[in-house]
Formats: structure tokens, C-alpha cells, sequence
């Protein structure tokens, strides 16, 4: 277990001494390498006896993030031309600071500051991406490290959760952590929460990450980072042994995660992917597919298992009318306050308080917290970056077509999931993907600079 501090402190010191080198790859050897275990890293320290620590390892993320910033604005060559998401992001980012800066809504500086920072953090990692060096980002080993973290967690969730039949989390001090740090109080049936089990009672496992929702969602991470790898070729099944085990990895751990929303969406990047590269014959595949489940559904499944699916479409088991209520709630919030109610006011903070109004949906408790408008703004931002992120893979080879590609499947398979979770609380998925966007924008504007200045040079 005291592996799990140890490698998340080494990824992070090792990362701050590349920043100090002025090499950008300082940022995503923590995101890879200490992300992942986060919440095991801190929790095992808690199980150790050394609490006194934990609020300087949380800083940590926060400490690469403007570390990295930091070096990359100051190695800076030439001033950057603005592309429109650049701006919008500065809009959202510009819009939260003037929530931390006003007294709205009930809670301290302190309290909204740590909102703000949960709320828009992302703004930097994605301006880390977008002005650092692209040529010093090599690719392939960065999704090639993406997918080894999925074989360690499907290794792990086999050999440590799946055979004994018991959550990792009720071993690294999970819930002793939680209940110390926030305020957190023990449900369910396996001495965690709710979230480790469904309503029959069957275990969800998480493996390294903080949840079993976590752990589905990083499966759909590395999905869109091995079909942007293999390009047309995943149709023939060329992949590498290790993108091949990566692929088995990522199918493993989303089947025991069980969470509804990332596994319609990693089977759903499938059908994308098979649109966007135009493979009308696999498209058909899928809609047959579809029809064969769906007969599957209604005339083999039986018992528990056809009864969990019935209920959640109909929104008749305990999380569907979980999730229900806090929507409605939070929706009703922000009609009665469309400019917001203040940072705090849902997420993180306010659950801690036990006084969140909304939740389980990211763009509600942004809109909670900081109004429709700015919330129109996060949108506008995420839809954006999709359309960029097609329109590149047009007029792209290489480099630039996989990242362009990885983008744009990442935003899709994170849709669904942004209606039944706060994935900003997710730190490996939400740096990753905000790195890679920005770093997408970063190789368009340089691409756009070069054409330009070889068009004055004739």
C-alpha cells in the first residue's frame, strides 16, 4: 500500500524538476503517473499515521498546474495569436474570478476559493497546452502511457478486487480519510458509499482510481486515445500488443465499474468513430448490433440484471430518482437565481456542509454556482472545441489528425457522463483532456502562423 504515496510524490517531484528544466513533459508525467492514485496516495498516507502532510500533498496538483503555466508563459518566443476558444476561455475563466472577488452567496473567501478552484482550474491546464511547445510533446508515448495506466488498473481490479471479492478502497483507508477530511459518512453495504454497489446489492469496483465512476470514465479516456492511434486500421484489428491489452483493459474495467452513463458512451465512441472516418459498412454493423442487444434484453436476460436496466430507463431504482431529484432541484435554483448564487453553492464546498443545492450534473452545479450565462459560455466552449477538433481532422496528417481525433472522441464520451457526475472531480480525466485541447489549438495556430508567414516570405 505505501506504494501508492510514493509514486504519486515521486511523479510529482519528478515532474517539478522538468518544469525547472523548462520541459513541458514535467506536466503530464504527474497527470499519468500521479493522478491516477491520488485518492489512494492520500488515503494510505491518512492510514499511516501521517494526516499532517495530506493538505500539502493535495496542493500538489495545484502546484504543477501553475508551475507549468508559469514556465510556459515565461518561455514564451513571440507573442501568440488568439484563436476563439482562447478568448472564450479567458470570458469563463474572467467570469468565475469575479465570483471569487464578490461577496455572493453565503460562504467565506476561503470556501469560495476552493469552488473557484474546482470550478476553473481548468482554464490554465488548457492555456498549459495551448502555449507550450508542441514539439516537445512526443505523442505516442504520452497515449501509450494513458493506455499502460489502464493495464495496471485491470490488473489491479483483477488480482486485487475481482478474485477476493473486495474493494481496494476498504484497504488503503478510503473511508477513515473521507470522514476525517470531508465530513463524509459511511453508507452502503461494503463499509464505503453508495457508489461502490448497485441497488441489487452487486459490487462496483474502482481499482486505482477514487470510484468506479472514475475508473469508467478513464475507459473512455483511453478508447478515444487507442482508436486516434490506430486511425482506420482498428476496422482490421492491427493494433500492438500493448494497445491490444489496453483494449481488453479498458472493456474489463468498464463491465465492473457498471456505470450506465460511460458504458453507453464507450460502446457509443464506436458509432462515432466509424461515422467520422466515413466506415458506412461498420456503421450498419452497429445498428445491427443495437437490434441484437436490444432482442438480447427482452428475450434472454432475466432476473436482477433485466430489472436494474428496466428501472434505470424508467427512472424507478434509487440512483435514476437520485439523480432525478437533484437535477430538478438544481434546475429550480437556477431559475430562482439565473446569475447564480455563488461559489460553493453546489459541488465539493456544499456537499461538505451538507447545504449543496443540485449535483451529480456538472454543468448544473456550474450554473448553480455562477449563472446561465456563464454557464451558456461552458457550453458554447465544449461544443467549440468538438467542431474545431472536426473541422482540423479535414485539412490534418499525423500528429496533428490523432490528437485532433483523440479531442473530439474524448468530448463526446464525456457528454453523457456530464449529466450524472461532477467529472471536473475527476483530476486525471480533467487535466488530461483539458491538456490535450489545448495543445490541439496550440498546433492550429502554429500551423495557421506558419502558412502565414510563408505566404509574406512570397
Amino acid at each position: 500500500m505505501i506504494l501508492f504515496p510514493i509514486i504519486y510524490l515521486a511523479s510529482f517531484f519528478y515532474g517539478l524538476v522538468l518544469l525547472y528544466k523548462k520541459d513541458i513533459r514535467g506536466f503530464p508525467v504527474f497527470v499519468v503517473g500521479g493522478l491516477p492514485i491520488y485518492i489512494h496516495a492520500l488515503s494510505v498516507t491518512h492510514l499511516y499515521g501521517f494526516a499532517a502532510i495530506i493538505p500539502a500533498m493535495q496542493a500538489c496538483k495545484e502546484i504543477i498546474v501553475f508551475a507549468s503555466f508559469a514556465m510556459v508563459l515565461f518561455t514564451l518566443q513571440e507573442k501568440p495569436r488568439w484563436h476563439k476558444v482562447d478568448k472564450w476561455m479567458l470570458v469563463f475563466f474572467a467570469a468565475s474570478l469575479l465570483y471569487l472577488a464578490l461577496p455572493i452567496g453565503p460562504y467565506p473567501f476561503i470556501s469560495r476559493l476552493l469552488a473557484f478552484k474546482a470550478l476553473s482550474v481548468f482554464p490554465l491546464i488548457y492555456f498549459t497546452g495551448r502555449f507550450c511547445k508542441a514539439k516537445d510533446i512526443n505523442l505516442n508515448y504520452l497515449f501509450s502511457y494513458i493506455c499502460i495506466v489502464s493495464i495496471i488498473a485491470a490488473v489491479v481490479l483483477l488480482f486485487v478486487e475481482l478474485f477476493p471479492y473486495e474493494h481496494l478502497h476498504t484497504k488503503t483507508g478510503f473511508l477513515d480519510f473521507h470522514i476525517q477530511f470531508f465530513s463524509a459518512e459511511e453508507s452502503g453495504n461494503y463499509g464505503l458509499f453508495w457508489t461502490f454497489e448497485t441497488e441489487t446489492g452487486l459490487k462496483r469496483f474502482g481499482s486505482i482510481f477514487s470510484s468506479p465512476l472514475e475508473l469508467a470514465a478513464s475507459t473512455v479516456l483511453t478508447l478515444s486515445v487507442l482508436l486516434a492511434l490506430a486511425g482506420d486500421r482498428w476496422m482490421r484489428f492491427r493494433f500492438s500488443g500493448l494497445y491490444t491489452a489496453s483494449l481488453v483493459a479498458t472493456l474489463f474495467c468498464i463491465v465492473l465499474a457498471i456505470s450506465r452513463a460511460s458504458l453507453i458512451n464507450y460502446f457509443l465512441l464506436f458509432y462515432c468513430f466509424a461515422h467520422i472516418t466515413q466506415q458506412k459498412k461498420w456503421v450498419q454493423y452497429f445498428h445491427l448490433a443495437f437490434i441484437c442487444a436490444l432482442a438480447l434484453l427482452v428475450f434472454v436476460v432475466k432476473g436482477n440484471l433485466l430489472q436494474f436496466v428496466i428501472d434505470t430507463l424508467r427512472f424507478q431504482n434509487a440512483s435514476s430518482i437520485g439523480h432525478l431529484l437533484e437535477w430538478v432541484n438544481g434546475l429550480q435554483a437556477m431559475a430562482a437565481h439565473p446569475l447564480g448564487m455563488g461559489l460553493g453553492s453546489s459541488g465539493r464546498v456544499a456537499m461538505e456542509t451538507n447545504d449543496h443545492v443540485g449535483g451529480e450534473n456538472q454543468l448544473i452545479i456550474i450554473g448553480v454556482q455562477v449563472g446561465i450565462p456563464v454557464l451558456l459560455v461552458y457550453m458554447y466552449i465544449y461544443g467549440l472545441l468538438i467542431v474545431t477538433g472536426l473541422q482540423t481532422l479535414k485539412v490534418s496528417a499525423g500528429k496533428q489528425k490523432r490528437l485532433a481525433m483523440a479531442v473530439v472522441l474524448l468530448k463526446i464520451g464525456m457528454f453523457i457522463p456530464l449529466f450524472t457526475s461532477y467529472i471536473d472531480s475527476f483530476n486525471y480525466i480533467t487535466y488530461t483532456i483539458n491538456f490535450l485541447s489545448g495543445l490541439m489549438i496550440n498546433m492550429i495556430m502554429s500551423k495557421a502562423s506558419n502558412a502565414s508567414q510563408l505566404r509574406q516570405l512570397n
